[in-house]
């Protein structure tokens, strides 16, 4: 186990709520965790922390109560249809998955993936599954039946792609974007703060005994984030330097960290963005094939996706209205601002 929350009850609103934040770390896809334990946000708004780092399933650690927050990203929506205990309360970022391809792979996006071997670290995760959903939309096709998929230890995926045993990989932009830079002959074909940039893929998520037994925890873990998201959005190189100088990111490309983390678009309090982008990813696993239960009758299906949207997810966006005036809401400028043109990489360079 990685943590044991602490059992005594906040008799009021001035107590601190004891909560077990977690964290894997590595790179900039959780860097407003990083901003929020360096600048004590939780303790600002009446928590007081056990931060940890993962490194056991995260669904044992929701049901054991050994953890009360981590980044929720789209690879954990299908567990909770399994029956995990959390519930999402505000939205995080934009992004963070690419794939990369060799020249003359035949390869520009993901619609151009039929018969093709592409290489993936697991058959569930964010990557995973927004590539099936993006090739089913583009073609009408199933991904998951028609991409020869292989999976492969992530330090072995680049190899498999250079070595010409598979055509394309999928992965963490933090892990990608350096090799696309480094190596002339290969190639971005997907982006997903680019292609999914209108909907956020990581989430501030709250374990749901959490939140029975402290009502005001969802509260105060949302404006700590709130509190955190601006510390991002105000300087974001300063928060990666201070990411690399703590050890939370690995720190080998400074440059492309910056690059990345000023293209994810952080953001809370938008209810309307926040509704949207659960929905999204519920809809990606359905038009990839991993919803069976799913009515084929597109109302129905509408409804089915709708009443998932709504249960997994209770939004404390509205208790942030006193802090708002002082945040960029995200309802219209999504749209607007892209991340790097899809082989702009030389931006990091």
């Amino acid at each position: 186990s990685t943590a044991s929350a602490s059992s005594t009850a906040a008799s009021s609103s001035d107590d601190k709520i004891p909560m077990t934040i977690g964290y894997w770390g590595g790179n900039c896809c959780e860097l407003a965790v990083y901003a929020a334990i360096e600048n004590h946000t939780f303790e600002n708004n009446g928590i007081e922390p056990n931060i940890v780092t993962i490194t056991a399933d995260t669904s044992e650690l929701l049901a054991n109560d050994e953890i009360d927050f981590f980044l929720w990203t789209p690879g954990f929506f299908l567990s909770w249809l399994q029956g995990a205990n959390a519930k999402l309360i505000d939205t995080m970022h934009t992004g963070c998955w690419s794939a990369i391809t060799k020249e003359g792979n035949g390869i520009d996006s993901p619609a151009d993936l039929k018969g093709k071997k592409v290489g993936c670290t697991g058959m569930s995760g964010p990557s995973y599954v927004e590539t099936n959903a993006l090739y089913s939309r583009a073609t009408g096709g199933k991904g998951s039946e028609d991409i020869n998929w292989v999976v492969y230890d992530g330090s072995l995926l680049l190899q498999a792609l250079k070595d010409g045993e598979v055509d394309g990989i999928i992965g963490i932009d933090s892990t990608l974007y350096p090799q696309v830079k480094e190596d002339e002959t290969l190639k971005f074909f997907h982006i997903s703060a680019q292609a999914l940039s209108d909907y956020y893929c990581c989430f501030v998520c709250i374990n749901s005994h959490t939140l029975e037994k402290y009502p005001e925890a969802g509260d105060r873990l949302v404006k700590a984030f709130a509190e955190a998201d601006e510390i991002c959005r105000a300087d974001t190189d300063a928060v990666v330097e201070m990411a690399i100088e703590k050890g939370y990111t690995v720190g080998k490309y400074p440059d492309i960290e910056k690059g990345l983390a000023s293209n994810y678009l952080y953001g809370h309090g938008n209810e309307d963005d926040f509704w949207a982008s659960i929905y999204e990813r519920w809809d990606e696993l359905r038009v990839a094939g991993f919803l069976p239960d799913c009515p084929e009758d597109e109302e129905e299906a509408k409804a089915y996706l709708q009443e998932l949207t709504e249960g997994i997810a209770v939004p404390f966006a509205d208790t942030l209205s006193e802090l708002l005036h002082t945040f960029v809401v995200l309802c219209s400028c999504t749209k607007h601002r892209r991340p790097s043109d899809i082989n702009g990489i030389n931006k990091f360079s």
